[in-house]
């Protein structure tokens, strides 16, 4: 296992912890730092985002009902190149729901 992966591992295991406690600020917290490294890494290499820490963020934000950072985080993620695989659909879907439920298309 690389560094790296340990690195994102000890995050998503943090994440996990951090919403199973109810302890949401600290998920959004730690969230929001792993998007940056996310998008930093991304210009630096030319490579895509995982998906995985914006969905996360935006089902944090989703279970406070806080709309608009939800919808945020989603439009984030949509300007952001993307790591192959089935999730970025996924969360193109949620943005267009969010979008609807906000009144904007």
């Amino acid at each position: 296992m690389t560094m790296e992966s340990q690195r994102l591992g000890n995050v998503v295991e943090a994440v996990k912890a951090a919403k199973r406690a109810g302890r949401m600020y600290e998920a959004e917290q730690l969230l929001l730092a792993e998007i940056e490294e996310q998008e930093r890494q991304s210009r630096a290499a030319g490579w895509g985002v995982a998906p995985w820490y914006y969905e996360q963020l935006a089902i944090v934000y989703a279970k406070q009902g806080k709309t608009m950072q939800e919808l945020e985080v989603l439009e984030r993620y949509a300007r952001q190149i993307k790591a192959p695989g089935a999730r970025p659909a996924k969360l193109a879907e949620r943005l267009q729901k969010v979008r609807k439920k906000l009144g904007r298309s």
